[in-house]
């Protein structure tokens, strides 16, 4: 990552000593005035900015509280009069007058979840952790990615270059700071602390509890990746992907054998996410709700026991649940509230991207101006 940086960052002030020098560079067959440089970078970089923001507070914190919800129940006693039998003759002389028969009625009312709403849950999250409560815990997950680039790119290097050695590698390294990703899970899904977050790191005995579902999950996750891999290679699609010019030069039997290959290896991602990733993602975060402590107030209601399912340690129990447990206990409407999630999450990042590349091409077409009409002249008279 090192090396990375440092290759882009010898570059971009080779690009700025260049463009001081020169204030119009060539670009392919282009002339591209500095301006259009700077106004093309510009975008790019808002966009990323706003669609990294998405994904975080819709994806990844919004989704997390999904995963612990459990709406809470509330008992409503109702009592009325109910209607007493007439007494007979001989026993309204015998027994004195009585006061109405009274009848209640219990009534169990689930409340609405929270999260089963972006703008509701935005406004719970401001209501209990202030206007910027929304990037909670941000500056914890850029800590995990940052330690966990680095510690991918060191054992990189000491490992052979395949794709099996790489996967084992993001195995270990998500494995290792499991502890950290706790504690983002922890800071999330809870009121506001005073503690620093390095306070709210689990004990390192809660190292064995977290290691094995971080594992599986990991695990789950590169299954996935590397199957993916495999199929795009059996199938040749990467040969499309590096020249997408090289489908034009297919029989139309071969072109539609492209595009069979193309949504199986999509219909198996999907169904890997659906059925692999998620899952286990959820569990693992349930299994890191689990085991946050007694004094932290959840800032979503969501039952600590799971069911019943986690003994606390001072009763000779483990202190969290287990994976299987944090699934099932998991309930539907609630795996459909997460994809909804998800759903609409993609949603707003395809509108989005829709926004970025029509922006982009305008500005293509206001930097360019005239270069670009004879390009498209001269494409339209070699195509006939």
């Amino acid at each position: 990552m090192a090396s990375v940086m440092h290759h882009l960052v010898s570059r971009g002030l080779e690009a700025v000593q260049q463009h001081q020098e020169n204030p119009e560079q060539t670009f392919g067959p282009f002339k591209v005035p500095t301006w259009g440089f700077v106004l093309v970078g510009l975008t790019t970089i808002l966009y990323l900015a706003v669609s990294l923001c998405i994904r975080y507070t819709y994806g990844e914190l919004i989704g997390t509280l999904a995963m612990i919800e459990d709406p809470s129940t509330t008992m409503i006693i109702r009592t009325s009069e109910a209607d007493a039998p007439l007494p007979s003759a001989v026993e309204s002389e015998k027994e004195p007058e009585k006061g109405p028969l009274l009848e209640q009625e219990i009534l169990l009312v689930k409340s609405k979840p929270i999260t089963a709403s972006f703008r509701t849950t935005i406004a719970h999250l401001r209501a209990h952790g202030g206007i910027l409560s929304h990037y909670r815990g941000a500056h914890v997950l850029a800590a995990y990615y940052l330690a966990y680039h680095l510690m991918c790119s060191f054992l990189f290097r000491v490992v052979p270059q395949t794709l099996v050695y790489r996967a084992i590698i993001t195995v270990v390294a998500s494995t290792i700071l499991c502890r950290l990703n706790a504690t983002w899970t922890h800071i999330v899904i809870s009121e506001p602390s005073e503690k620093r977050f390095f306070q709210r790191v689990p004990a390192r005995t809660s190292f064995r509890k977290l290691a094995g579902p971080t594992f599986l999950n990991a695990v789950a996750k590169q299954l996935v990746f590397v199957g993916l891999v495999e199929m795009f290679s059996v199938f040749g699609l990467q040969q499309y992907v590096a020249d997408l010019s090289k489908l034009g030069e297919l029989t139309d039997a071969e072109r539609l054998n492209v595009w069979f290959h193309s949504f199986i290896v999509l219909t198996t991602a999907v169904l890997g996410a659906v059925f692999v990733i998620i899952p286990t993602h959820v569990a693992l975060r349930r299994v890191q709700a689990s085991l946050l402590p007694e004094e932290d107030e959840s800032i979503v209601p969501f039952d600590r026991t799971f069911n019943g399912k986690v003994v606390p340690e001072i009763l000779g129990g483990s202190g969290r649940v287990g994976m299987a447990e944090a699934w099932k206990s998991f309930d539907w409407n609630g795996r459909v509230r997460l994809f909804m999630v998800y759903a609409k999450v993609a949603a707003i990042q395809v509108v989005l991207f829709t926004l970025f590349t029509l922006a982009l091409a305008a500005e293509v077409r206001l930097i360019l101006g005239d270069q670009l009409d004879k390009m498209v002249i001269a494409a339209t008279r070699g195509a006939r």
